[in-house]
């Protein structure tokens, strides 16, 4: 454990002297998101302009949601993104061969060895709007709801890299596809509102199929109150499952990766 957090301490070190060569960007990239986050807030806004609640959320209920939106969208670009979606390149490429030949985990190095620098901002933009909307509704959720909303929080990234980690593996049979990152982006999109906002079988495939509700609509409904403690025990399951699974795939993947001299 220790040898890999001293090579993710190398890693970060390198990524953040190159990237804070360019400032501008950096602070661009801080009001870039400054304005998706505000405009997608004035936007929901339109929605409860003829109704006090939707589905049973009310405004800044569902801001709560947007809000975990946005910060795991911003551990997607910080994390999964800079990472995974180099996988087609390293296999066109032939790199692959050189990281399959370190003496360290594979999966540990495709999945961590870069960082998106300049999106650290999202996530804390959009904590920042969950605590706004909590400050608005006039709640202050307890110490044993905070812990639940942090553990489902956590289950939800572990499921968004797992998700993306099975995608991204199926590039190395289908070499030519590029972006598949898009698919996962795509998915991820529907979190922006409360999983209850989609009707019928849609609602139930974003929370057992593409697990979306544990990612936003959950870890919101547990700072609101309204999430069992079970809940969480089933997603820690789930994404130990889904994480489980993405690793096997991906070590079975690797099996018919004929490196860069086929």
């Amino acid at each position: 454990m220790s040898r890999h957090l001293r090579l993710l301490k190398i890693f970060y070190q390198n990524t953040l002297s190159n990237e804070l060569e360019y400032r501008l960007n950096f602070w661009a990239n801080i009001l870039q998101s400054l304005f998706w986050m505000g405009w997608a807030s004035v936007s929901v806004r339109v929605y409860f302009f003829h109704a006090e609640d939707i589905a049973g959320w009310r405004y800044h209920e569902v801001l709560i949601v947007m809000g975990l939106f946005f910060a795991i969208k911003g551990f997607w670009l910080m994390v999964v993104t800079p990472n995974l979606s180099r996988l087609p390149e390293y296999v066109k490429m032939g790199t692959l061969d050189y990281i399959l030949t370190k003496p360290v985990n594979s999966q540990f190095l495709v999945s961590l060895r870069h960082v998106g620098v300049l999106n650290w901002s999202e996530p804390l933009l959009g904590l920042g709007l969950v605590v706004y909307a909590l400050a608005q509704l006039g709640r202050v959720p307890r110490l044993d709801q905070i812990a639940l909303f942090a553990l489902l929080f956590i289950v939800g990234m572990v499921m968004l890299y797992s998700i993306s980690l099975i995608v991204q593996t199926l590039t190395i049979w289908l070499v030519s596809i590029e972006q598949v990152d898009i698919v996962v982006q795509g998915v991820l999109e529907t979190g922006r509102f409360p999983v209850s906002f989609y009707r019928g079988w849609v609602g139930g495939v974003l929370t057992v199929i593409v697990p979306i509700a544990f990612m936003t609509t959950f870890p919101a409904q547990a700072l609101l109150g309204r999430v069992e403690a079970s809940l969480a025990a089933v997603g820690v399951v789930f994404a130990a499952v889904l994480f489980a699974a993405a690793s096997w795939f991906w070590r079975f993947a690797l099996r018919y990766y004929s490196g860069a001299s086929s």
